[in-house]
């Protein structure tokens, strides 16, 4: 099921928020001087959020509202509205696949570690077939990517030249946290799962009002009156014992991602 009036209003108020403060016709966030003076290399300014159609969720009854959180997008194209950023995602889970051939491309680690996690918060089995990839909504087949939405905390992007490791500024930190916080107020998830551990230590932690931690890897947190369920895990492209985003079930994918989700469902009420 899905609360499909209230999906509606979050994406549109979001939207809004970001085509009025952030990218329009024009890029028009009022930081933008001071972060892009703050990084000497390349800069890539105004690439906002990917929120899926069904957003807004209901697994056994509960609210299943997900929000995957990264650092940022980390290389061209700049000035990429919710639209197009929309249009890229769902292209990953439609056009691609865990593993290449039949004319599909391969999805890269990234997307491979938010599938899984994804699928485990769903209720989905581990695994690589695409045709599971599906939940049943009202009646339709819905891909998992457009029943979530996946929001990096920077909307620019500064990157050493010829690369994409990021390095964004203290400047660039702070200017985007009310960005990120707006959006949080305004999409009231459920679940937040944070790839990249020292970036939620260092930053994601600091949005919100207050945090509690659940597990090694689980936080409860306050954002005005919203409580959600954090998981911080290492990103799925991290090197090798933190890596989960390769085609097989890793250590750190079993031992770490699976038990952590299992204790979020156990916390809202979610029965598998």
């Amino acid at each position: 099921m899905i609360d499909q009036q209230n999906s509606e209003k979050r994406i549109l108020a979001v939207e809004q928020y970001l085509t009025e403060h952030v990218l329009g016709t024009d890029f028009v966030c009022s930081s933008y001087n001071s972060c892009k003076s703050s990084h000497p290399g390349a800069f890539y300014e105004g690439q906002l959020h990917h929120i899926g159609k069904y957003y807004g969720v209901t697994l056994n009854g509960s609210p299943l509202r997900v929000v995957v959180v990264g650092q940022e997008y980390g290389h061209p194209p700049a000035r990429v509205d919710c639209q197009a950023r929309y249009a890229m995602i769902m292209d990953s889970g439609l056009g691609c696949r865990f593993k290449a051939g039949d004319g599909y491309r391969y999805r890269n680690p990234h997307m491979k570690g938010t599938t899984s996690v994804l699928r485990l918060i769903f209720g989905i089995p581990l695994g690589t077939d695409h045709n599971s990839e599906f939940l049943l909504i009202e009646g339709k087949r819905v891909h998992i990517f457009d029943a979530f939405a996946l929001v990096n905390y920077l909307l620019c992007s500064a990157v050493l030249d010829g690369t994409r490791n990021g390095k964004a500024s203290q400047t660039m930190m702070s200017n985007c946290r009310g960005h990120f916080r707006k959006v949080m107020h305004v999409l009231e998830p459920s679940v937040i799962i944070v790839q990249g551990k020292g970036f939620w230590q260092k930053s994601i932690s600091k949005s919100f009002d207050s945090v509690s931690q659940v597990s090694d890897f689980v936080y409860k947190v306050k954002l005005g009156s919203h409580e959600s369920f954090v998981a911080a895990f290492s990103h799925p492209s991290a090197h090798s014992p933190y890596d989960w985003g390769r085609n097989e079930p890793t250590e750190y994918l079993q031992n770490t991602v699976v038990p952590s989700v299992k204790i979020i469902h156990e916390h809202l009420g979610i029965c598998r």
